[in-house]
């Protein structure tokens, strides 16, 4: 999201409010499948990587069956907070100046609202939301 700014040039654009969400626990729905480091699967990732520009993510949840593998996932609790709108002023055509100005804003708010809810939803005090 550090570099992800369309969102907010289409808010400033339509004069729609930002409204900064957070959800607690979607990184429990599946388990992520790592290869480990000089596997030829890991090769075959990072090749794929190089030509393609993404890593292909192999993920697994529960099956429909018992505990088997399968894209399901995992019935975990997910937690949605929902902080106070911010509001924009419409703009067609917005200088980066004032995306930036917004975007900043946007993620302070989500920080914030991590920081506000982490505890009740089961994480640490020390917990900290690194946004990449």
């Amino acid at each position: 999201m550090k570099n992800r700014k369309g969102f907010v040039r289409l808010a400033i654009e339509y004069g729609a409010d930002l409204v900064p969400v957070f959800s607690f626990g979607e990184n429990d729905i599946f388990h992520q499948v790592i290869f480990e480091e000089g596997s030829w699967k890991r090769s075959l990732q990072i090749a794929f990587h190089k030509y393609v520009g993404f890593a292909p993510c192999l993920f697994k949840g529960t099956g429909l069956l018992f505990k088997s593998w399968g894209l399901l996932p995992f019935p975990k609790p997910i937690t949605t907070v929902v902080g106070k709108p911010i509001a924009v002023s419409e703009m067609a055509v917005p200088t980066e100046r004032i995306v930036d100005h917004y975007h900043r804003l946007y993620m302070q708010a989500v920080l914030d609202l991590f920081d506000q809810h982490k505890v009740a939803c089961g994480l640490s005090q020390e917990h900290q939301l690194e946004i990449l």
